[in-house]
Formats: structure tokens, C-alpha cells, sequence
């Protein structure tokens, strides 16, 4: 049978319903003719038919949103003719696609019509609120009920008990005939309950338990109490349940704790098994954040007088959590007997705190009732508690709410009701010096963020740029100003005493340190509080010292306050002024290296991990034991290292290096360990910060305090030894000298504290009492101190004097008296003053902290504008960018000349003016283009650029290089001078400085200018030019460079002085003539003859190596005697030589010539010490020298260095003086000579030590302490040969121009000049002066033990160190 494929139609017959089945030959073969003709007559109708929005539309259908159609009429209307017409063209997709946005604008117009729908939406959260609201009012208002019926069913029981007993004790027989006869009344009195007569509803609950938290009146009956419990239950299990439960905070969870004692103490076993780094790192994966505030301790357990004078009576025991190490019990703080319970306090003083403490209950409830406005009206016009609860304004509801607070109040209402009983009636003064902002220097706040940026917040930068801006603008004042200006705070409210239910208080809460007796109160109320807690309501650093001391000494009667630094170890610490928050001691078991070698059946592979001990904890803020502290610290860089942030600002006082941050690293993989790269897993810095934020226990309230960080230098290290040089350290920092000095900083609260003998109760002592005090007991004769002696593994028994056996060195003694006097000399005259802690800063370490050269100019021009006095020029602070800018005119350019680099000295600008005032001759004139001093387009000598403007100009054209030589050179003269340590020394080189500024500064206004010519001709004899653009980087290249003319000129002031006879040197001499210079005309420098009579009193420059062995011998002795008896040599150190040396060392830091060492201290790693001898030329006189012996074979010096020569080889200067005086001398014209000796230290060369080879000078000192030297020192193996061969390259560079080696000759930093007259004498030391004092600036012809212009009669009479 074959089937048709023709298409069938798809209508349907109205006639029959059933469908048509017509060939389909219209609608693309939907519909047959038939029923296709309807369908077009039925759109035909539809279109006609249309709404008046579609028929009226210019936009097609595809792109009408419906969007101007505002009546839902036409909405629908819309709606229903598409929807026809998409049903009778079929799935058509412009049609479909309207009436989607049909029906979204439907939607639309629908939500904006209905506008109460917010409004019903806003009322039904609000009352969803408030119903969540009442629902926890009612749960705590039902909790507080049922604690409360619980207790008054214990307290009624326990005294039914003991009524019966007494019942029973009496007559029996008695009391039963009378139960018998009156049974009937005995039956209603057993139905009586003492609560029935006194609750009449629930505002009687309220006030009754008001009354009964105030110690008010004693309930009675609780049956009415358990009805409305009963009541409260009821309405609570009616309140709606929500579907999520939220989960319980810390605060209330601690509620519960009283009665899970056990559980709740117990920390959860995943949170026991990591502490320290390794919980940091834990978290770093659980990317934990800041956990919010500390937990709120349990306060709902509000006792009865009763209950508390039990508990003070019989004590309580004492409640220990989160011990690192065990308690040390038999301690004057911890006696026997003290370590399980409190100790019981004596009937009076039980009295005492019951009166104080209803007080204190009182002003909680006045101050609670102050902070609520509802309820404060009433309580204002009440004159009793008594009143305020009767009065009937009150509603049930405030009721509720302050019955809620005083049951539960927090720990600062508390403080404050203590601290309201002892105020007075005067208001308290206002603190300012909370207030008072420290002021940073334009160049310090540069440096910091230079140095310091990256470990600090950067919010500080900012604001200190913003203040230095004002600052300048409105001079002295402008931080005040800022402050003033920038601060919209709203007027403080005035301080009164108000009257609340008849108690006078203040309207605001204490802000001074509270009293012991009211710490005792706190402590008292707030029994379950934790002293973690109480420390963040100290408002300063001595409040809180003081209660942790009295914490210490068992002064408070609380249990959970001994958990508080009851470790011995801890407890020490907090003693002496150190508190930490933060500490990981156990490194050694996260510790290991494992490495498999080349010749084992597996493959060469390492796995390394590496740890460092690390302690963190507060310290108090400008305190001068805390300065000292942190300064040993960092003098002890080989054994630990130290960051300081401060508290207060936020800012990075001190760090190390940033390679030296990290406290654990690993590596591991294949292969050699030496060839792969150490990855850092955790290093100090914020995100460091931030963690242990999160793990801290404690906080402090204030700001006041340094943030410490101490960390082990050697990974891997015991915790033993970073410990002890912190307790040791420390007690140096407090100076004390014996053991039983370590509680002398406490004498005075000592001994206003006594402890009972048998119940060992510490309290205060009342005045006139007379009774031992808590000194008298820690000075007792039968105490016996035990010192732990942790280098030799001993422990020490004294009376509390130093042990016979004892190192000299394990308290303050004279060598840490001595040091201190130079490290801190400002406490001769204010001992224990507030003083800041500051990096000890030398230009040196400056320069070596900042090595960025544009830094460093920025900094030192800020700090020129910042120490101008008139800044009225500056332009406003609202003015735009461009009155900021540095353009002025000329008028300007004058006011605004400064000293730079780059400027003449003013005799030059001067004598220049004269000379292109007149004419120049053209012989002269190619003369100058020659040396660079005209340009060939110019007709006049060019001057110094001595303009902001200029200077700007120079520095984007300079080398960087350049200036940053030229910087170091200035610093390192700087800090040359300030480890001179010749007695004098100093003064004669200020001396020597005024001259020559005051010769270089003098003004020229008319006068012979030959002196200019001289010069001139001297730069052309040379062969050199001052207009050099360019900068050589050679190291041993003295030029080229620009300031050739400002070296030349200095050189020639310094000798021109020695020629007075002599015209060139005429303006030169004429200074000592002026006002300025009268007062030098009669210097020391100027007469070498008696100069040349007094010997430096100095030691001499003689190296270790040259030195006979019987110098070493008594330092020998002193080695052998501690390998013999097995101890470290700084215990036997000679305390007298420690004395002598200790404090040139600390010179020598504070001018930055020696630093401490990132090196271990250990003599495997350094070669030197440092030992103390005299010589023969001075006897009796220590001074201070290194034996680089090197027994251990630290360093590698090759046995042959190419040029080298020894000291006996160098040549003898006055042979060479006589044999060129017999050649050149000739009837009366006499040669003349010159002694210059390069500027020197009696301790080291100027010649600086690299990075890299510095550790070849490193040294230990007396204390154990590891240093490198900066620059070569005296003492070093080839340290003469170093500045003879110096010498010899710079002379060199003249050779040709000086005669080296005929009229130039030198022995190590002396130099023999020699002159045919006083003119050539002239021209060759001061182009000599010039050759040592030119790049790279930081050497000196020492004018001081220098002899210029002198005959050979003169030299024959010096003594021979002269020559030497």
C-alpha cells in the first residue's frame, strides 16, 4: 500500500472537532485553501482591530519597549492583541520577543503602583526586630530569675538546715508536745514562704532583685519568685523560633563556665598541638583572620555579703592555665603554702572592703542609671535608691533593662564605680601629654620612609609630609595649627557632679590610674575576671606595672589572676620591665637537616628547614631603662637582633637588615644544598604583625609602650641562650649590681606592703603601723639568692650580695658604668629622665642606611629650608602648584643663596668681581679660557652656583655617582673626627675649621688680586681645568670632576697662612688682622715651634704584626687560663682593662668607625679581640688594640702582595732634607720645607673597608660582643703599608708637576715637600693639599701636627715621631 507524502492541513473542523484532512497547500503548508482564507480574514480583523498605541506607534515592533505606556489598561489591551496575533501567525520571533518586554514593563509599572509595598515591607522587618529583641530580653531576663530562685532555694535550704539542727538540739520531747498542741497554726506556718509577702507582680521582682544585688535587704519567701520564673519560662518558650541558629559568642559562652570548670579550661587537642611559629603557619594556610575582641570574662555570678565574706575568709583555690614551665615555689613572692589557695585576709580588712564595697555597688548602680536616659530623670529627683524604686513613673520595662545591666556589668563599669569611690570633689586636670605630637624633621621623616617604609604603615609618611608642609608654612606652630584647624571636634560636655538618688558623682568616668585599694575592689566584685582582662583597663604604663607587681606579690585575692607570669622565667621578665605577649622558645623540634651525599646508592638530596627563637612583648615608651635595654640589644647583633615599633605612632624605630627578618626558611630537593635557594617562610614584617595580633592572650588599653620583637641571630639556637642575654641585658639596663638589687626599682611599694606570718595574707600597711614590711623581708639575713650561672652550667648561693666565684661580668660593674657614661651621657646631668629610644645616628650610618644619592640631597636641602628662620616668603597652603614652584626673580635669587657643593667661597666671588671690573689683558684672558675659567663667548670669570634654581639644574646634570662621592666624603670626615680620640684633638680641629671658613668666607672689596693669578697659573702648571663636565668612576682617578676650583681653593687657605711674608698669600694673612680673625692671630697652628715641643698624646701607629711578643704576653696568659679552667675568656677578662677600653669602643660606635657585627660570636668566625696595654712612650695609660693573631685561621691572607713594603723599608725623610739643602742651597737663598702628615686617628686610617672585607678587622670585645671596623684599623696586619701605598698612587698622579720622589717624598701618612724658595714652597704643598684632599674627599692634611715653611735647622730639632 503506498502512502501519501503530501502534507496534511492542521486546522481543526468547528463543526465536528475533528481535524481537517485537506491537502495543505497555504500558510507554507500549514492549512488547506479553505481554512486558510479564515485565518487571513481573522488577521485582517486583528489588524483593524489594534490598539490605538500600536496603530499610533513610529517605532517597529522589534525595537518598541513600551516604556511611555503609564495606564494598565492599555497594558492589557497590548497584551491580549499580541498574544491573538501570535497564536494566529505561530511561533513568530518579533511578536514573541514584544511581548516579553511587554510583560516586563507590565511588571514593571505593576511594582512602582503598588508604592506602600516598601513601606509594609519596612514595618514588618522593624517589628521582626523588635519581636527578636524582646525575645532575647525575656530568654536573659528568664536565665537571670532561674540562677536567681536557684540561689535562694541553696541559701533558704541551708538555713532551714541549721534551724532544724538547732530545733533537734533542744529539747525534743519539749518541742514535740508544742508541734503537737499547735499543729494547726504549725500547718499554715509551713505553707508560709517568705517571697509571697513581698512580690506583687513582676515590677515587684525587678525592684526586689535591685535590692537584693545592692545588699539592700535580705528576700524572704522565694515561692512568688519560682511562680514567675515559672511565668518567664513560659513566655519564653512562646517566643517565635527562628530557623537558623546562630551561634553562640565567646562572651556567652564563658557564662556557662563556672560550672564546666574543667571542660571550658581545656584548650581543644588541635589547638594544643601547634603554639608559636608553627601556629602561624597553620594559619597563614587556614588564612585565619582577626578573631575581634577578647572573650568577656563570667560576672553573672553576683555573691551575697555572706558568700563573699566566706570566700575572702577561707580563700579560694587558685586556677592555673597555659603554664610554658613550672611554678617556683619558696620564693619570697611565692612562699610555701600560697601556691594552691588564696590567702585568707583578717576580719578588719574583710569589714573594710564589705563597707567599701557596698559603696561601690551604689556608684555601679548611679553610674548604670547615669547612661540611661529614661530612667535618669527619676533617679535625679530621688534621694534614695528606695525612692527610685518605689517611684511609679518608672516603667516595667526601663526596670527590666537596668535590673539586666546591674546584674551583669561590664568590667570598665565596674573600674569605674572603684575608681569614683577615692575621687574628690575637684575635677580631674585633663592629660595633655596623650595629646602632644612628636615632631619629625623634614630629612628624618625622607629617611625613615627610605629606610623603614616597607615595615611600617603608610599612612604615617603621609601624615608626617602633610605636617612637615604645614609646618613650613606656619613656622613653629604649624603642627599645633594642623592640629587645630584640620580637627571639627564637637565641644567637650562640662565636667559637674551630678545627684543620683541622692549619691553625688561625676558626670564622666575617671581617667587617672586607680589606687591599689581600688585595684583590690575590682579584683574583689570581678572574681571571675582574668588579670588579661583587668590590664586593658589601665589608663598608663605605671598603672599597669603597678598591678601586675601587686600581682606578683599576691596582693589580690583573685583566682584567676595568678595565671598572670606565674612562670618563674616569665615572671622575671615582667620584673624587670619586659612583657611578652608572643613567644616561640621550641624551634629545635621544627628544626632539621637531612642531606643524602653523592656516594650513597640514592641520588644527592637536602631537605633543610631552619628556625630562630623569637620573643615579642611590650616595654614602656621614653623610659630610660628601656633605652638602655634596647641599645645592648643592638650592640649584640651577632647573637640576636631586635625590631622596635612605636606604640603610639606606629613607627619603625630600629630594624635589621631586610635579609636578616626571616625566623623560619627552608630548602629542599635534589642535588647540592649550596646551589639552591633558601625560601622564606615566615619573616618579621606586617602580615608577621597582623598573625600574632590574632594569637595574643592579652592587650593593653593605651599606647604608651614600645612593640619589642627579639629574635636569635644563629638559626637553631637554645632557647637558654637568647634568654639570658635578655635577663642579662636587662639587668644591666636597671643596674643592678648584686642580686638582691633586682627588687631596689620596687622599694618603695616594698615597703608600703606587709605579709602576715601564719596565713601569708600581703596587704598594705596603715599608717603609724608599725610592722615588717615586704623589704624588710626581702632584705631578711636568712634569704639565700640563687644566681643560674648558664655559661658554666652552675648555679650560684649568696645572701643576696655577689658570689666570690661569680663572673664580674654577670651584674652592672665599673665597665658598664664606664660605657654608659659615654653611650648616655645626657643622664649625668638628669638621671632616670624620659627619654625617647633612638637608633644611634652618625652621618655614617646614614649614609650607609640610605644609599640612594638623590635621597640624601633631597634630605639635606629639606633640612636647610627647615632650619631657616624666616619662611614668610613661602606661599599659602590652599595656594595652587605653581606658587610652590622654585622660579623666582632676581630680586629672590639673592635672599635665597645657599652653600651647596657647587659654591665659590665668597674671597673668590670677590676677588673675581674686582678683576672683571677692570680690563683683563688678552694674554691673560687665553690664560683663563685655558684652565676653564672663561668661556669663549664670555668676558668674564665665570663664579660659583650658589642658587636654589642652580643647584636644582646641577643635580639633573650631575653624575649620581659624583654627588654620592661627594656626600660620603663630607660624612666620613664628619665621623673621622668624632673617633678622634686624642685628648684635644676635636677642639683643635673646630678650631682649625672657623679659621679656614672664616678665611674662605671673608670679604674682598679691593686689594692686590695676585693671589687669583697665582692660582691660576698653579691649575695651568697642574695641566688640569675647573669647568669639567664629566666624572670619571675610576677609583683611583682624582679628576676629572667640577669642583676643582673649590678643592684648589681650600688647599691654598689651608698653607697660604704659613707665608706671611709672601704677597699672594696677603689676603689670606689679612684675615688674623680683621675683627672676626683678631681672636686666632695668637693660635698654636700658627707657631709650630712650640707646637712641635708637646708629643700627641695618643697611642702609636705600630701594627699587630710589628709589635713584640712581649706586648702579648699578659693577654696570652689570660687565654691559656681560660682553655685551662675551660671557660670563656671575656669571665676572665682584666676588669681594668675593661674599663679602659670599653668605653673608646662605644666612641668609636657613636662616630660610626666601628659597628656591631652580623657575625656570630664566636671565635671561628672572628679573628680579633680586643685588649687593652700601654706603651713605653706612655705609661700607665690603657689604651685600646687588636690582636688579629687569628688562631683559628678565620681569614686568608696571601702571603705576597704585589707593591708591598714593610714599615722598615720606608724612606728616611730627614737624610733627603739635608742632601737637598746642601744641592740647592746658595748664599742667603735657603730652601724651605714642609712636614704635612695626612689627617689620622690614633685608632685607624681614613681608608674605608667594603662589605665584603670587613670581617678580616672583626673583633670581640671584653663583653663577649662581636665588631667589624669601618675603616682600616691601626692595628691590622698591613695596615701601614695600606696608607703608604694610598699616598704613593695620589702623589703619582702629580708626579711629573710635584718631582715625586725629588722634592715630594713620604713615609707612610707623613710628606716631606720641599721648595727651592717660599713661592715654589708655596705652589708645591698646596698642590699637594690638593692632590690628598681631592677626590675622594674624605682625606686631610692634619694642619695640627703639620710644619710648614720651616728650614732645615727646624727639622734637624724634631723629635723623631715627627718624622715618622
Amino acid at each position: 500500500m503506498e502512502l501519501s507524502q503530501d502534507p496534511i492541513c492542521q486546522a481543526v473542523n468547528l463543526s465536528d472537532g475533528q481535524p481537517c484532512t485537506a491537502v495543505a497547500t497555504t500558510w507554507d503548508n500549514l492549512f488547506c485553501g479553505f481554512h486558510g482564507k479564515q485565518r487571513n480574514a481573522k488577521l485582517d480583523a486583528l489588524s483593524e482591530n489594534a490598539p490605538p498605541y500600536l496603530l499610533a506607534a513610529k517605532v517597529p515592533l522589534a525595537n518598541e519597549t513600551f516604556e511611555s505606556i503609564s495606564d494598565e489598561k492599555n497594558l492589557r489591551d497590548i497584551h491580549a492583541h499580541l498574544y491573538q496575533e501570535y497564536v494566529l501567525l505561530g511561533k513568530r520571533y518579533i511578536v514573541l520577543r514584544a511581548l516579553e518586554k511587554l510583560e516586563t514593563r507590565t511588571a514593571q509599572f505593576l511594582y512602582e503602583k503598588e508604592k506602600w509595598y516598601k513601606w509594609v515591607r519596612e514595618v514588618q522587618q522593624e517589628q521582626e526586630a523588635t519581636r527578636e529583641k524582646e525575645s532575647k530580653k525575656v530568654k536573659l531576663e528568664a536565665a537571670m530569675f532561674k540562677r536567681h530562685w536557684k540561689k535562694m532555694q541553696t541559701r533558704l535550704r541551708t538555713q532551714r538546715e541549721k534551724e532544724e539542727k538547732q530545733r533537734q538540739d533542744a529539747y525534743l520531747e519539749v518541742v514535740y508536745q508544742e508541734r503537737i498542741s499547735s499543729m494547726d497554726s504549725e500547718d499554715d506556718a509551713e505553707m508560709w514562704d517568705p517571697i509571697e509577702d513581698i512580690v506583687e507582680g513582676e515590677r515587684g521582682q525587678y525592684v526586689d532583685l535591685i535590692k537584693h544585688f545592692l545588699w539592700l535587704e535580705v528576700l524572704s519567701d522565694p515561692s512568688d519568685l519560682a511562680a514567675g520564673v515559672e511565668k518567664l519560662s513560659i513566655s519564653e518558650s512562646k517566643q517565635p523560633k527562628k530557623s537558623k541558629k546562630k551561634p553562640k559568642s565567646k562572651a556567652a559562652k564563658s557564662t556557662n563556665a563556672p560550672s564546666k570548670t574543667k571542660s571550658s579550661n581545656s584548650p581543644a587537642p588541635s589547638q594544643t598541638q601547634q603554639t608559636g611559629q608553627s601556629r602561624i603557619m597553620e594559619m597563614i594556610d587556614e588564612d585565619k583572620k582577626p578573631s575581634g575582641e577578647l572573650p568577656e570574662p563570667d560576672k553573672s555570678n553576683i555573691e551575697t555579703e555572706d558568700e563573699m565574706r566566706k570566700r575572702l575568709k577561707e580563700g579560694v583555690e587558685k586556677k592555673y592555665k597555659n603554664l610554658d614551665v613550672p611554678i617556683l615555689v619558696g620564693t619570697v613572692e611565692t612562699p610555701h603554702g600560697t601556691q594552691l589557695k588564696t590567702a585568707p585576709l583578717a576580719d578588719e580588712e574583710i569589714d573594710s572592703l564589705m563597707k567599701d564595697i557596698k559603696e561601690i555597688k551604689l556608684l555601679l548602680f548611679c553610674r548604670l542609671l547615669l547612661s540611661h536616659a529614661s530612667l535618669l530623670p527619676a533617679a535625679v529627683r530621688s534621694s534614695s535608691v528606695e525612692e527610685f524604686l518605689n517611684d511609679p513613673e518608672i516603667s516595667q520595662s526601663d526596670l527590666r533593662d537596668i535590673c539586666l545591666k546591674v546584674e551583669q556589668p561590664s568590667l570598665q563599669d565596674i573600674r569605674d564605680a572603684c575608681a569614683d569611690l577615692i575621687r574628690g570633689d575637684e575635677p580631674e586636670a585633663e592629660d595633655d601629654d596623650g595629646d602632644v605630637v612628636e615632631e619629625e624633621s623634614f630629612e628624618e621623616v625622607i629617611l625613615q620612609e627610605r629606610r623603614y617604609g616597607y615595615l611600617q604603615d603608610p599612612g604615617w609618611f603621609v601624615t608626617n609630609i602633610l605636617a612637615q608642609r604645614e609646618k613650613l608654612i606656619n613656622s613653629k606652630d604649624g603642627l599645633a595649627k594642623k592640629k587645630k584647624n584640620s580637627s571639627k571636634e564637637p565641644a567637650k560636655p562640662s565636667k559637674m557632679r551630678v545627684q543620683i538618688c541622692g549619691k553625688s558623682i561625676w558626670n564622666y568616668s575617671s581617667e587617672n590610674s586607680m589606687s591599689r585599694d581600688g585595684w583590690l575592689q575590682f579584683s574583689v566584685l570581678a572574681k571571675d575576671c582574668d588579670l588579661k582582662h583587668a590590664v586593658e583597663l589601665c589608663r598608663n604604663w605605671d598603672e599597669f606595672s603597678r598591678l601586675n607587681f601587686l600581682t606578683v606579690w599576691q596582693y589580690f585575692p583573685a583566682s584567676n589572676w595568678v595565671s598572670w607570669g606565674s612562670d618563674r622565667l616569665t615572671q622575671q621578665l615582667h620584673e624587670l620591665g619586659f612583657f611578652p605577649y608572643f613567644k616561640d622558645l621550641e624551634v629545635r623540634k621544627h628544626s632539621r637537616h637531612v642531606q643524602v651525599g653523592a656516594r650513597s646508592q640514592y641520588r644527592r638530596q637536602h631537605s633543610i628547614v631552619e628556625a630562630r627563637n623569637i620573643i615579642v612583648g611590650h616595654m614602656r615608651r621614653n623610659d630610660s631603662v628601656t633605652r638602655r635595654f634596647l641599645h645592648y640589644l643592638t650592640m649584640r647583633s651577632g647573637e640576636l637582633l631586635v625590631l622596635v615599633r612605636d606604640g603610639k605612632t606606629g613607627k619603625i624605630i630600629t630594624a635589621p637588615e631586610e635579609d636578616n627578618l626571616w625566623t623560619l626558611r627552608c630548602k629542599e630537593g635534589l642535588g647540592r644544598a649550596s646551589k639552591n635557594e633558601w625560601e622564606i617562610a615566615l619573616e618579621v614584617g606586617p602580615p608577621y604583625f597582623d598573625l600574632v595580633d590574632i594569637l595574643r592572650n592579652w592587650r593593653l588599653g593605651f599606647e604608651d609602650y614600645y612593640d619589642v620583637w627579639i629574635w636569635d641571630f644563629v638559626p637553631c639556637s637554645s632557647p637558654v641562650s637568647l634568654y639570658n642575654v635578655i635577663i642579662s641585658e636587662l639587668l644591666k639596663a636597671w643596674r643592678v649590681t648584686k642580686p638582691s638589687d633586682i627588687y631596689s626599682h620596687r622599694e618603695p611599694f616594698l615597703r608600703s606592703l606587709t605579709r602576715n606570718k601564719e596565713t601569708m595574707r600581703v596587704r598594705s600597711i596603715q599608717p603609724g603601723e608599725q610592722v615588717a614590711s615586704l623589704w624588710d623581708d626581702v632584705h631578711d639575713s636568712t634569704n639565700t639568692f640563687f644566681t643560674a650561672d648558664v655559661l658554666n652550667m652552675n648555679v650560684l648561693e649568696t645572701n643576696g650580695e655577689a658570689h666570690k666565684d661569680a663572673s664580674p661580668y654577670l651584674f652592672y660593674n665599673e665597665a658598664n658604668a664606664a660605657e654608659d657614661l659615654v653611650l648616655f651621657a645626657d643622664e649625668l646631668i638628669t638621671p632616670n629622665r624620659n627619654v625617647p629610644f633612638k637608633e644611634i645616628s652618625n652621618p655614617i650610618m646614614r649614609l650607609e642606611a640610605t644609599p640612594a644619592t638623590i635621597i640624601n640631597v633631597l634630605a639635606e636641602e629639606a633640612r636647610e629650608i627647615s632650619q631657616r628662620k624666616d619662611v614668610s616668603h613661602l606661599p599659602d597652603a590652599d595656594d595652587d602648584d605653581e606658587a610652590w614652584s622654585t622660579d623666582s626673580g632676581p630680586d629672590e635669587e639673592e635672599e635665597r643663596r645657599i652653600i651647596t657643593h657647587w659654591s665659590l667661597p665668597q674671597i673668590w666671588e670677590d676677588a673675581i668681581a674686582l678683576i672683571n671690573h677692570n680690563h683683563i689683558s688678552s694674554q691673560r684672558k687665553r690664560l683663563l679660557r685655558q684652565v676653564g675659567l672663561l668661556s669663549q663667548s664670555s668676558e668674564v670669570i665665570r663664579g660659583g652656583i650658589n642658587s636654589l634654581n642652580g643647584v636644582e639644574s646641577k643635580l639633573k646634570e650631575a653624575d649620581r655617582f659624583m654627588v654620592m662621592e661627594r656626600d660620603r666624603g663630607a660624612a666620613f670626615v664628619e665621623g673621622f673626627h668624632a673617633g678622634d680620640l686624642e685628648p684635644g684633638a676635636q677642639e683643635k680641629y673646630a678650631e682649625t675649621c672657623k679659621i679656614l671658613d672664616g678665611i674662605l668666607g671673608s670679604h674682598q672689596a679691593s686689594g692686590s688680586t695676585d693671589w687669583v693669578w697665582f692660582l691660576v697659573n698653579l691649575i695651568d702648571w697642574l695641566g688640569l681645568r675647573t669647568d669639567y663636565n664629566t666624572y670619571s668612576r675610576v677609583a683611583r682617578a682624582g679628576w676629572p670632576h667640577p669642583f676643582i676650583m673649590q678643592d684648589i681653593l681650600k688647599a691654598f687657605a689651608s698653607m697660604a697662612m704659613f707665608f706671611p711674608n709672601l704677597e699672594q698669600s696677603k689676603p689670606v694673612t689679612d684675615y688674623f688682622k680683621s675683627d672676626e680673625g683678631t681672636k686666632y692671630r695668637d693660635t698654636l697652628i700658627l707657631k709650630p715651634h712650640e707646637r712641635a715641643k708637646t708629643l700627641p698624646d695618643c697611642r702609636s701607629r705600630t701594627g699587630f704584626k710589628y709589635r713584640p711578643k712581649e706586648f702579648w704576653k699578659e693577654w696570652e696568659d689570660v687565654l691559656r687560663d681560660a682553655k685551662a679552667k675551660q671557660k670563656s675568656y671575656a669571665e676572665l677578662y682584666p676588669m681594668e682593662w675593661s674599663v679602659a677600653i670599653r668605653p673608646i669602643i662605644a666612641k668609636l660606635y657613636l662616630a660610626g668607625v666601628v659597628a656591631p657585627a652580623r657575625l656570630q660570636n664566636s671565635q671561628l668566625l672572628i679573628p680579633g679581640f680586643a685588649v687593652a696595654n700601654t706603651e713605653p712612650h706612655r705609661p700607665g695609660k690603657l689604651d685600646l688594640f687588636m690582636d688579629y693573631a687569628d688562631r683559628k685561621k678565620v681569614t686568608q691572607i696571601p702571603d705576597i702582595i704585589p707593591g708591598f713594603v714593610s714599615p722598615d723599608e720606608f724612606p728616611a725623610l730627614l737624610p733627603l732634607a739635608r742632601a737637598f739643602a746642601a744641592e740647592h742651597n746658595d748664599g742667603d737663598k735657603k730652601v724651605r720645607f714642609a712636614i704635612l702628615r695626612v689627617w689620622s686617628a690614633p685608632h685607624f686610617y681614613p681608608a674605608m673597608l667594603g662589605d665584603w672585607n670587613r670581617q678580616v678587622t672583626a673583633f670581640l670585645d671584653s663583653a663577649g660582643r662581636s665588631w667589624v671596623w669601618k675603616f682600616i684599623p691601626k692595628d691590622m696586619g698591613i695596615s701601614e703599608w695600606s696608607m703608604y701605598n694610598t699616598l704613593k698612587l695620589w702623589l703619582e698622579l702629580l708626579k711629573k708637576q710635584l718631582s715625586v720622589g725629588e722634592c715630594v717624598i713620604h713615609r707612610s701618612e707623613v710628606i716631606l715637600v720641599m721648595g727651592l724658595d717660599e713661592v715654589d714652597l708655596l705652589r708645591h704643598v698646596t698642590a699637594v693639599t690638593f692632590a690628598i684632599q681631592t677626590k675622594p674627599w674624605h682625606r686631610e692634611i692634619d694642619l695640627w701636627k703639620s710644619f710648614v715653611n720651616v728650614d732645615l735647622e727646624f727639622l734637624e730639632g724634631l723629635d723623631p715621631y715627627w718624622l715618622d
